[in-house]
């Protein structure tokens, strides 16, 4: 099972999760479904005409679950606006933030479940059952935390200094009234909701998003408990920008960076989340091709950075930016490339591909790169496929990963072949993900060599292993790790 943890804002964040488990449905390679937790900012959220609107939380629900305006990015398709205008003929509500008729359904049955006891946590997993958004939603706090934004100028019937919700400066303004600071009411008393902290430090791999990096992801990073997870946690953290060529992909986060004086580029966002190797954030922060001139500053200070398009134009372009991501993660941290150069030009060497490109292929990857994969199993048939000969010791093969890049170059140290029913223990933990006995190794290895990608590889729909199927055990080292 693959754990991925997001912790998003509204639109930009639940794009990008959509195509994440596009991505983990559709292309991955390792048994089990994927168990995906996205961290919602609620920072947004406001009590309005008498009901609790949570913009983000219900943005993620319904583009996950299929039911979100996708020309608007937010709110319901197909929606109708009666409600709202009664509601401004009686004077009330906010003229400027309409609630469409299906959405106040929403929030009707959340402000119920709330009144009646439940927590925000609980009323979400309440309305995600609707939605089936194929991952379980959090929001960041149980505890109501509102994001207000302190006027640096006289705005209509406001005066500077004033504090408004940072919605109305959003929507009504546009954020083009000037920000002094944003204040986040209500955090001196609010902690992490259940499962946020756990799901932080347990996951295979977290994910910040192209979201507002000051008022969504940095709203997040405010509860108590949450930045320090991020720190400690054994998951790689990767990042992906929200900043193109020098401009926000959507809204004015380029008013949020000047109001906390950060330019608004690619590279100052990677360098003001931080590497974790000097007490940030990132293990690994993704720019777009138009600012790739950013990646040796971003590796200067410490992280791991690669320039790919960036637009999620749609589901497939998203779930590639997810794949460049699990790249990412997958190469070792800065301090370890200090590997001498290669005796042999890396072109002059053959190519070592690991399982088929996907998921399983990036972890298999990634435990070489980190020194805990120094064995590996091939069918002796698999060979004969290319007319291959079988390795030799001291032989040296270049590495790629699932965009076939050279990432490091390995040598040889053993090769055995032996009947399937021969391979040992030790064999079996070196290959490096977590088997803790031949049964569960050959478990795993069954199912990939009988999965229709290896049969159809072989040209043999029946292929089966037995006991006494041949087997090439090869043992190598790391010689150099490349930089790709």
């Amino acid at each position: 099972m693959t754990r991925v943890t997001v912790l998003a804002g509204g639109v930009g964040g639940a794009r990008f999760t959509r195509g994440l488990l596009h991505h983990l449905n559709t292309d991955a390679r390792l048994p089990g479904a994927p168990d995906v937790t996205v961290i919602v900012n609620t920072g947004d959220d406001m009590w309005l005409d008498g009901l609790r609107i949570c913009p983000d939380l219900d943005t993620v629900m319904y583009t996950l679950g299929g039911g979100i305006s996708e020309e608007q990015g937010w709110g319901r398709t197909d929606e109708s606006r009666r409600t709202s205008a009664e509601i401004a003929a009686y004077g009330r509500g906010w003229s400027w933030f309409t609630l469409g008729d299906l959405d106040l359904a929403t929030h009707i049955v959340r402000t119920d479940l709330l009144r009646s006891g439940e927590t925000l946590s609980a009323a979400t997993e309440f309305l995600s059952r609707r939605w089936q958004p194929g991952a379980t939603l959090l929001p960041m706090s149980d505890q109501f935390v509102e994001t207000n934004v302190r006027l640096a100028a006289d705005a209509d019937e406001h005066t500077a200094g004033d504090l408004i919700h940072f919605e109305e400066w959003w929507v009504r303004y546009r954020a083009s009234v000037p920000a002094a600071e944003f204040v986040q009411v209500g955090l001196a008393d609010a902690v992490a909701a259940p499962g946020v902290i756990d799901a932080i430090l347990n996951a295979d791999l977290v994910i910040l998003p192209p979201s507002n990096p000051v008022v969504s992801v940095g709203t997040i990073l405010a509860i108590p408990g949450i930045r320090e997870a991020l720190r400690t946690t054994t998951a790689r953290v990767i990042g992906v920008s929200p900043i193109i060529a020098g401009a926000a992909v959507r809204g004015m986060a380029d008013a949020c960076l000047a109001t906390i004086g950060v330019e608004t580029s690619a590279l100052a966002v990677g360098l003001h989340y931080g590497s974790r190797r000097d007490g940030g954030l990132l293990d690994g922060w993704l720019v777009d091709e138009t600012d790739a001139q950013a990646v040796p500053k971003l590796e200067a200070a410490g992280i791991r950075a690669r320039a790919v398009p960036l637009w999620m134009s749609d589901v497939p372009a998203t779930a590639r930016i997810f794949a460049e991501a699990v790249c990412v993660a997958a190469l070792p941290p800065i301090e370890l490339l200090q590997a001498a150069e290669p005796e042999e030009e890396p072109a002059e060497l053959p190519i070592a591909e690991f399982a088929f490109p996907g998921q399983l292929r990036d972890k298999l990857v990634g435990a070489i790169l980190a020194g805990t994969k120094t064995s590996t199993t091939s069918t002796l048939v698999e060979y004969s496929v290319e007319d291959e000969p079988l390795p030799a010791v001291g032989s040296r093969q270049i590495v790629i990963d699932s965009l076939e890049r050279p990432v490091a170059i390995i040598e040889t140290t053993g090769v055995r072949v032996v009947r399937l029913a021969d391979v040992d223990l030790d064999h079996a933990r070196d290959e490096g993900e977590g088997y803790t006995s031949v049964a569960e190794w050959r478990a795993g290895h069954e199912a990939f060599w009988h999965s229709d990608d290896m049969r159809a590889y072989i040209g043999n729909s029946d292929f089966t292993v037995t006991d006494d199927t041949p087997v090439v055990l090869e043992r190598m080292r790391v010689v150099a790790l490349l930089h790709p």
